[in-house]
């Protein structure tokens, strides 16, 4: 019986050591992706001082700059499955991003943008397909549409093209197990990947981030043609360059990756050759407190599965499998406790043997 104990506590603990070993080093990469299906929802409410509006009531265009305006950005992520890399067991996903600003005054649509990437599932980054004898997302996966300069007719919106090309760096999230380091985080304006520093720890609705800031500097956009009264020139419409600078800041929660807070503070101004610069964007938005909540959801959901995975798990499994391999080596090698020696057999004298 004891020998029999002693191989099932010896089995058990080979299995456990196994599964401590395993969890963190195949389970966890298998299970530590972004879900396939998505459609979620942020919005980032804020101010500007200063915000360019154009609006169009069936008599054309008409530019103005509108100042101290309460702003709302929403954000819809959206996957894509009729792409070819949407598929069960894939390391990637596609993924589509609609972007609207609108004046909280009267609903006005300040900006609007959409982009689609093709990213790793498990670090977050966007797939590059150039140069890769077999890449892992088509060319065609990753789009930023932009609208054109001018609609075909007036009161009609301008009409949209796909410009396909890679979008580098961090997109939607940081990757599973950030790290107290640096990352390189894809900017929607610039269309590249600007380093995020890691600034310190903060606490955000009782989670524990890593606070990263992201400084992009003052950068040329695009040269487009806008309105002569709005840059101070006399002529109808002058060509003039817009350009950007901005700090994005991300409160991040390290194990799921998942961005707790963000802010973004963003400058755009109109340059001529001559003259001072227009501002036609200076504010801050950042998630209002629904969008922060349902981060810490998310991350309350499935912060746990992680570390039992990595940390937990295996710490217990290890713990429990030595435990039961000792046990079971001694109840093995044990040696059971020898029998009493038998008592001494009398010897029985016959009467009168002595004599």
């Amino acid at each position: 019986m004891r020998r029999a104990l002693g191989l099932i506590l010896l089995a058990l603990g080979v299995f456990a050591v196994a599964g401590a070993v395993l969890l963190p080093t195949y389970v966890y990469p298998k299970l530590a992706k972004v879900p396939l299906d998505q459609d979620s929802t942020s919005v980032l409410e804020g101010t500007a001082s200063r915000v360019l509006a154009v609006t169009d009531k069936g008599a054309g265009p008409v530019t103005e700059i509108r100042e101290n305006a309460k702003l709302t950005a929403t954000a819809r992520v959206q996957a894509n499955f009729s792409r070819p890399e949407m598929h069960e067991g894939t390391d990637y996903a596609v993924w589509l991003l609609a972007v609207q600003v609108k004046d909280d005054a009267d609903g006005t649509v300040l900006s609007a943008s959409k982009r689609q990437v093709c990213f790793d599932r498990r670090t977050s980054e966007g797939y590059d397909p150039r140069g890769a004898n077999d890449p892992k997302c088509t060319k065609e996966s990753s789009y930023v549409t932009e609208l054109q300069a001018k609609a075909d007719k007036d009161g009609q919106k301008p009409p949209e093209k796909n410009d396909y090309k890679p979008q580098p760096g961090l997109n939607f999230k940081f990757p599973f197990g950030t790290e107290q380091k640096d990352y390189p985080v894809y900017d929607d304006n610039t269309g590249k990947a600007v380093t995020a520093r890691y600034t310190g720890t903060e606490t955000v609705n009782g989670i524990e981030t890593y606070k990263f800031v992201q400084n992009i500097p003052d950068t040329k956009l695009e040269t487009k043609s806008v309105p002569g009264s709005l840059v101070g020139a006399t002529e109808s419409s002058v060509d003039a360059d817009l350009y950007y600078r901005g700090v994005n800041t991300m409160w991040v929660e390290p194990v799921t990756g998942v961005e707790v807070k963000q802010q973004q503070q963003q400058h755009q101004e109109l340059r001529r050759t001559t003259g001072s610069p227009t501002v036609v964007f200076d504010g801050t938005l950042s998630y209002n407190a629904k969008t922060i909540a349902q981060m810490v959801d998310q991350i309350d959901e499935n912060k746990g599965k992680l570390e039992f995975l990595t940390s937990t798990g295996p710490l217990w499994l290890g713990i429990g499998g030595g435990v039961a391999i000792v046990a079971g080596i001694y109840l093995l090698v044990r040696r059971r406790p020898a029998a009493p020696p038998a008592p001494p057999r009398r010897q029985r004298v016959p009467v009168g043997a002595d004599r």
